[in-house]
């Protein structure tokens, strides 16, 4: 993060405007009639080489064709949202004067749409710009996210990407960053590969569990309710969905945990063991995301004593829920907790076997030397300053790296 000042501050300043979410198949007409009264006459399509031709996706574009909207395509072609993916579809954007982005995808997708309304409002003459927070002066354009995994990006106001020259994974924060139109298609989400469902499933847990336990949580009641919502959401749902890849209800009820995820994140920001990601990712590559739940479960079991009531608090929401994870033994009906270290613990377990038994494939991480430990948690601990992380110190942090 680039930024001066307190996102604590900035976050409790800003309005958002209210999203339209449409959460069952079919809803075409009723969202051409949300892009007409919002003045969409040019459309650029963003969509990944791999769902190009699926059936729905195809018959979606060929609705808005025939409402009389002009259609412009760009497919994204690196593996992640990129600096040069942006530059590439804003100039696609640009050239044909469109107005609105439709984008079908995941968080990369959706990322780098929002990368390239902003470039265009904004003026801007790279991405990079916009990195931190409050740095968009003017609202995006209209953006209709058709989302195909469970994502938290569709609700977030966060933005991140790889900027080829400089080699850095970068994060932009603005209230302006919130898309207008949410669409959950269940028949278009099941056509998602499982692991990109179930790892961008974990990332929703990963970052409700981080809004939970973040200094700023109790600020905003409706925030907190929407991050104990979609840990419970996950929780309750994440293997049956893997068991019943067809089922569209499981589906909905994944993505929903996501869009409840990326409110919630809007008061809180990032948490620790996200900004361990972005570190990791920024020097051994995007693969490293996968690894967000393991990160966030050794930062919470090595420092247990200064979040033992938010774990418990939360855990006891999933115990007074009846939440039924499906998972083997004690774990699939949650006991109540005698006390608040038991009930911290539980449910740091319940995240280890979730994540063990969702996605149980673990991507390597490379043998990190001294001097990159050192300058991550220096890194890291200046960028959680910003979002009111001024608890621990780099020493604090390198104990965390070292145990991955």
């Amino acid at each position: 993060m680039a930024s001066k000042g307190n996102y604590i501050s900035y976050a409790k300043e800003v309005s958002y405007e209210p999203q339209s979410i449409y959460l069952e198949s079919g809803q075409e007409e009723r969202i051409i009639e949300e892009l007409r009264s919002l003045g969409t006459r040019r459309i650029l399509v963003m969509r990944d080489n791999s769902i190009a031709s699926y059936r729905n996706i195809e018959e979606f574009i060929g609705k808005l064709e025939k409402s009389g909207f002009r259609i412009f395509p760009f497919s994204r072609r690196k593996s992640c949202s990129s600096s040069d993916d942006i530059n590439g579809a804003l100039s696609v954007y640009r050239e044909f004067n469109c107005d609105t982005i439709v984008v079908f995808g995941g968080s990369d997708d959706i990322f780098c749409a929002k990368m390239v309304s902003a470039m265009s409002v904004n003026n801007l003459k790279s991405p990079t710009e916009a990195a931190g927070y409050g740095k968009l002066k003017n609202d995006i354009s209209v953006i209709c996210c058709v989302c195909m995994d469970n994502s938290t990006s569709v609700s977030s106001n966060i933005a991140e990407f790889y900027d080829e020259p400089s080699g850095k994974w970068i994060t932009v924060i603005s209230n302006f960053l919130v898309p207008q139109i949410v669409v959950v298609d269940p028949d278009i989400a099941m056509r998602t590969v499982m692991r990109d469902s179930i790892s961008s499933a974990l990332d929703s847990l990963c970052l409700a569990t981080e809004c939970v336990i973040a200094p700023q949580q109790a600020l905003d009641p409706s925030h907190r309710a929407c991050a104990f919502n979609s840990v419970a959401t996950v929780a309750g749902n994440l293997l049956s969905m893997t068991q019943a890849p067809d089922d569209g209800y499981l589906r909905k009820m994944i993505a929903s945990a996501g869009i409840y995820a990326g409110t919630a994140v809007r008061m809180t920001g990032l948490g620790y063991a996200h900004l361990i990601v972005h570190s990791l990712k920024s020097r051994y590559g995007v693969e490293c995301g996968r690894l967000y739940a393991g990160i966030l479960s050794a930062f919470l079991k090595t420092r247990l004593s200064f979040y033992e009531d938010q774990l418990f608090g939360l855990y006891d929401h999933l115990v007074k829920n009846d939440i039924r994870t499906m998972l083997p033994g004690k774990l699939n009906k949650l006991k109540p907790a005698t006390d608040r270290d038991e009930g911290a613990s539980a449910f740091i377990e319940l995240l280890d076997s979730l994540r063990g038994a969702a996605d149980p494939d673990r991507v390597p991480l490379p043998v990190i030397s001294e001097k990159d430990m050192k300058s991550m948690a220096d890194e890291i601990r200046t960028a959680g300053a910003e979002f009111g992380l001024d608890r621990f110190g780099p020493e604090d942090i390198s104990a965390v790296i070292s145990q991955l």
